[in-house]
């Protein structure tokens, strides 16, 4: 029980449950008593070290990342130091090794010891656990500061506990393989599947785009074109595209249907998916055409260059300064939750093929491994 769970059965704002669990003269007796039956009743205990963090915090922002300091997250970050110096707080940076398994304790600890003032969660936390994830966002609402997820959903089920900001994932899997299908693919597989459909992971999203996105073309959507990642620790790496593609390319059937298009679930993976391609003997767009997700400079830099969708990082900076700020100076305002749009960079990795049947589907060319 959470002291926002508690101010949501109770019908009052966070800030009168805290008021009213301190025995503040400026509650109302009757609802004071009311809010103390209820956290008896559901077993709420005041967090008393989360007290102690709003006394003498520090004009500071805790920006946490977890695993891998990827380019993407580097970009943000000094996009989110810029956004709040002009908001007049200083950033300090901290790092949650993934082997680390009490994240929560981790996150109070140092929180504690710094007396920020907000907390920043830049890229994925916890683990790829649906309901692990959730326990430990409803853990970090106990901290009772000022959070925001960065580039991640919040995990703690219906009703968020904090704010999010993120690149709108589900609509850049679909605009992706709608270029493709514009292009005249029909057989196109997904590289960077996980283990388990789990709605609000980046994965998951952006595969329910690509499945959209064929569904609304009439193209039946294959499950065998899916290329599961087998580095689950890993899901967005390099090393992930390129082991998953070339066990996925070793089962395939030597008689199965040529695929002619992949979509990559992020840049790291396409680029990995690449080499994958180029020791089977595909040319890429010649016999199979690749496009990634994030935008990245080694997209740009890769040979043939990939087709992307670029995160707006910018944007996704100054909405998650703008509304961890906002939410320090009224900690009762509404939780927000925000998707922005990415745009679609076209590279040199995509091959247009020939439209000849009379109804309008794609007859598909498959050249071949050379």
């Amino acid at each position: 029980m959470t002291i926002k769970e508690l101010a949501r059965i109770c019908g009052v704002a966070v800030s009168t449950v805290s008021r009213a669990m301190n025995d503040r003269a400026d509650v109302n007796p009757t609802t004071r008593a009311r809010i103390r039956a209820a956290a008896e009743e559901h077993g709420y205990v005041p967090n008393a070290s989360a007290r102690h963090l709003k006394i003498g915090s520090t004009r500071t922002i805790a920006v946490f990342i977890q695993g891998e300091l990827g380019q993407m997250l580097i970009e943000i970050l000094q996009c989110l130091e810029t956004d709040f110096a002009a908001a007049g707080y200083d950033t300090t940076l901290s790092h949650i090794a993934d082997k680390q398994t009490d994240h929560a304790a981790t996150v109070e600890r140092i929180v504690r010891q710094g007396k920020f003032t907000g907390v920043v969660f830049l890229g994925r936390y916890g683990n790829a656990d649906p309901e692990s994830s959730a326990q430990l966002s409803r853990r970090l609402a106990e901290i009772d500061v000022p959070m925001v997820f960065c580039t991640t959903p919040d995990y703690s089920g219906s009703a968020a506990e904090h704010a999010s900001i993120s690149v709108d994932d589900l609509a850049g899997g679909r605009d992706l393989t709608e270029h493709l299908l514009a292009r005249g693919h029909r057989r196109i597989g997904f590289i960077g599947a996980g283990a388990e459909q789990d709605g609000d992971h980046p994965w998951a999203l952006r595969l329910t785009g690509y499945t959209r996105a064929l569904e609304a073309a009439d193209v039946a959507v294959d499950p065998t074109l899916a290329v599961p990642s087998v580095i689950g620790a890993e899901p967005y790496s390099m090393r992930n595209g390129y082991e998953s593609t070339r066990e996925w390319l070793a089962a395939r059937p030597a008689d199965a249907e040529p695929v002619t298009a992949f979509v990559g679930v992020c840049d790291a993976v396409a680029v990995g998916a690449a080499r994958a391609f180029r020791e089977a003997g595909l040319v890429i767009p010649d016999d199979v055409s690749l496009v990634g997700f994030d935008g990245l400079d080694l997209a740009e830099f890769h040979n043939p260059q990939l087709t992307t969708i670029a995160q707006p990082i910018a944007e996704i900076a100054q909405s998650s300064a703008r509304i961890l700020v906002a939410t320090i100076d009224d900690p009762d305002r509404a939780v927000e939750q925000v998707w922005i749009r990415g745009r679609l960079i076209e590279g040199a990795s995509v091959a247009s093929l020939p439209t000849t049947d009379m109804a309008g589907s794609a007859q598909v060319v498959h050249r071949g491994a050379r």
